[in-house]
């Protein structure tokens, strides 16, 4: 089973290949970035002051990615986001990222969470529905479903 780490600038190569690493159709309602370029990333992660973000490593390999982001903007409400690769995709690794976020939240008194989910991506729209996420609007830039659960 995966360990969850934090991630930093010296992680950047093996975020990079984990998001480029897919055929584009796994990965194309998952998209957080700008650029999936190691030296963006490295940059991204190296500026992070309050924004999380995390790996999930198996036998030194990174074979997902979470993050809560949004707070080195001023927003309160963080935005989640998860990536499993292909490869270890079915066993319930997103599920605990959002659980490992949710706690972490919680023990940083914050009040509620968020997330995008594109509309055409259900299993995912079911998972988030039954962990306590309701609907509040569509973002206009992607058209993703925007998701929030309070926390307190």
């Amino acid at each position: 089973m995966p360990n969850f780490v934090d991630l930093g600038p010296a992680d950047a190569g093996d975020l990079a290949r984990l998001l480029t690493g897919d055929a584009p159709e796994y990965g194309r309602y998952f998209v957080p970035f700008p650029s999936n370029d190691a030296n963006a990333l490295a940059a991204r992660l190296g500026a992070a002051r309050q924004d999380r973000y995390w790996g999930m490593r198996e036998h030194d390999a990174l074979v997902g990615f979470f993050m809560l982001r949004g707070f080195d903007e001023g927003y309160a409400r963080p935005s989640f986001g998860v990536y499993v690769a292909r490869a270890a995709a079915g066993q319930g690794l997103a599920r605990r990222a959002l659980a490992h976020a949710i706690d972490w939240c919680v023990r940083h008194d914050v009040a509620r969470i968020m997330l995008k989910v594109h509309p055409d991506n259900a299993p995912a729209l079911k998972a988030y529905r039954a962990a306590g996420f309701e609907p509040f609007d569509t973002c206009p830039r992607t058209g993703h479903i925007m998701m929030q659960k309070e926390l307190r």
